[in-house]
């Protein structure tokens, strides 16, 4: 299934709890991708914040993460099957979506991968996410999922940035009408009248700010890849206000 806004694009915020969410709603998000694992780029969310969650869903859209760790896109048997799992249990809570990727070593869609996870995904919508910006040969892969049945797909045009992949974006989008293009890579309130002006109808934004931590930081020790002390307390949070000013500025354009 695939929803749509009735005022012609959507607004998607990444939330990662549910001040989140809260914070997403009030600032006029029209849909929430819901994820943990902040600093690998988004990871199944646990049992507990999908129930968190769920209660929000009369009120919006919501799309669930489903990627069991960070690092690459390649997943092993056992990795797979538990994304089918996943993807079973958020339909069954009745969320509205799926979010997911899979790549081969060589940097091309996996299509035997993919089509397990969309076989899944019957009745909820499906976005491959941003794995599609590591993919070797993007207008190949558009065509792939196109013939796949994925009804959407996050991109910033393999670049950091939108500005610097819009092209891509906006050449795969009419080569591929039937897929809903999502744009992300720094979509904030000051760019969305351009990419609007540019036929873009869809966007995905963090819309983040950094979360202070409260915690005495003299006893901190660090436990995260990169070992760096400085970075352990570093989080972000949804930003209503940033929100607002996207919404607005959809709205006004």
């Amino acid at each position: 299934m695939v929803s749509s806004d009735s005022s012609g694009y959507t607004l998607e915020i990444c939330c990662y709890s549910e001040n989140d969410i809260i914070s997403a709603i009030k600032g006029g998000a029209t849909r929430i991708e819901l994820c943990a694992g902040q600093r690998d780029g988004g990871t199944t969310p646990s049992y507990g914040a999908l129930l968190q969650a769920r209660q929000y869903l009369p009120k919006i859209d919501i799309v669930v993460m489903i990627r069991p760790r960070g690092g690459d896109f390649c997943y092993s048997h056992s990795e797979l099957q538990q994304m089918v799992e996943d993807i079973k249990f958020v339909k069954q809570l009745g969320f509205n979506g799926v979010v997911f990727g899979a790549l081969t070593h060589q940097a091309a869609v996996d299509l035997d991968a993919c089509k397990r996870l969309i076989a899944a995904s019957t009745n909820l919508a499906s976005t491959f996410h941003r794995a599609f910006d590591c993919i070797a040969n993007p207008k190949v892969a558009a065509t792939q999922l196109s013939e796949l049945g994925i009804n959407r797909v996050l991109s910033s045009g393999q670049q950091n940035y939108i500005e610097q992949g819009l092209s891509l974006l906006i050449a795969l989008q009419q080569q591929h009408q039937n897929i809903e293009w999502i744009v992300a890579g720094g979509v904030r309130a000051h760019n969305l009248a351009m990419l609007k002006k540019q036929g873009i109808e869809h966007f995905h934004s963090a819309a983040s700010e950094p979360l202070l931590s409260q915690f005495d930081s003299r006893y901190v020790l660090a436990m995260a890849a990169d070992k760096d002390p400085k970075l352990e307390l570093q989080r972000a949070q949804v930003s209503q206000r940033e929100v607002s000013s996207m919404a607005l500025a959809l709205e006004r354009n």
